[in-house]
């Protein structure tokens, strides 16, 4: 993971941008097309976000959520998968991303 040399604010919190990536992906079988957003930042510790990480990861095809991680207040970390949510057992950075890239490829996308 790389870091990016300027800060941002988020939600009325110091955050600074840790990775940040977009990308354009195919369904190998439908030939849809889907956009991929990923987003992490580093905060201050809070009872919100007590490994300091802010993260937002999704796949979206024609305006719907296929895959989603995400950790915003009050939900903590969670997955969406199409219209379910689910608890999402956050561990690091480096995990997320191999997980989010996991159920991308799980929803026929490269």
């Amino acid at each position: 993971m790389h870091g990016l040399s300027y800060g941002c604010k988020t939600i009325g919190m110091k955050a600074d941008p840790l990775f940040r990536e977009k990308r354009i992906l195919t369904h190998k079988s439908t030939g849809d097309i889907a956009i991929a957003e990923l987003k992490i930042w580093r905060v201050p510790k809070s009872a919100d976000y007590p490994s300091q990480i802010k993260f937002s990861l999704f796949l979206v095809c024609g305006g719907r959520v296929l895959v989603g991680l995400d950790n915003h207040k009050p939900k903590g970390p969670h997955l969406h998968l199409g219209a379910e949510e689910v608890p999402y057992a956050f561990y690091d950075a480096e995990t997320l991303l191999k997980d989010f890239w996991d159920l991308v490829r799980t929803a026929g996308y490269a």
